[in-house]
């Protein structure tokens, strides 16, 4: 009497094998070889090659070599830290969506992989908090900004650290990547020489500002901290070029000091930066 098999599933079932491969990978904690799994679930093993790709571009299931053999597992939040540091080392292009995939959820809520909450916010939140607090602050609205964002590097410096030991990059060149992978924008930094750097921001998140002084000073006390990061000693960071005041783009300028010096923004002239 000949044995009834299950029919060979269609490569296209994503959502069916999605589930099958979960259920699976769930019972099996240490991992299992696409070949095994292949055969579990009853495909060959090169659709269950290109399902597995799938399952992991969606943040579902990771990989690990064990000698010559490839062992998959499910995702775990403990994982999710060093996911996406994996992910930038290993593409050539990374993209928004490889940021989302290593976001973590927690009753309703997404959490970077750095134990951050993501929020969303509009452009134009932002450019209203800029706006209410000038009027609160005057000038002092800039060091306000300013401050706020060499802030802000430190409480992401842990998880920027690793991901620039991962892609093997310096520590600035790996905060602005994860910028742009957030939705900041565009970024382009040279060397001016061993104490000079320059920072070219495409399209602002603060562009609709319209001033005529500087306003992405969050951004400019970020990038002195980051100047910090990576290279040690304290950084001066300023915006020579604003997109809110009427420049193709933003443009910052960032110098060594010999100590951590204050700006003065309401006489900062950025003609005077180096």
């Amino acid at each position: 009497m000949a044995l009834k098999t299950e029919p060979k599933r269609k490569w296209q079932d994503y959502g069916t094998i999605k589930e099958d491969v979960v259920r699976l990978l769930s019972r099996h904690s240490e991992g299992m070889t696409g070949v095994k799994i292949a055969d579990e679930i009853g495909i060959t093993q090169g659709a269950m090659s290109k399902y597995l790709s799938m399952l992991r571009v969606d943040g579902i299931i990771t990989s690990r070599k064990i000698g010559v053999a490839k062992l998959w597992k499910l995702v775990a939040d403990a994982d999710r830290a060093g996911m996406l540091a994996d992910r930038i080392s290993e593409e050539d292009e990374a993209t928004f969506r490889d940021y989302a995939v290593s976001l973590l959820e927690r009753d309703s809520k997404l959490f970077e992989a750095d134990g951050k909450r993501v929020l969303v916010m509009p452009t134009n939140i932002l450019s209203n908090l800029y706006k209410y607090t000038k009027s609160i602050l005057g000038t002092e609205v800039h060091a306000f900004f300013y401050e706020w964002g060499r802030d802000y590097v430190g409480e992401v410096s842990k998880f920027v650290e690793d991901v620039a030991k991962k892609t093997e990059t310096d520590f600035i060149q790996s905060f602005l990547l994860l910028w742009r992978l957030k939705g900041w924008g565009r970024f382009e930094i040279t060397m001016k020489e061993e104490d000079l750097i320059e920072v070219v921001w495409y399209d602002s998140i603060m562009s609709e500002i319209k001033d005529n002084t500087p306003v992405d000073d969050f951004a400019a006390g970020a990038l002195s901290a980051a100047a910090s990061y990576a290279f040690g000693g304290s950084w001066r960071v300023a915006e020579i070029e604003c997109k809110g005041g009427g420049a193709s783009h933003c443009r910052f300028r960032g110098s060594k000091v010999t100590e951590d010096l204050k700006i003065d923004f309401k006489t900062v002239d950025p003609n005077t930066m180096p």
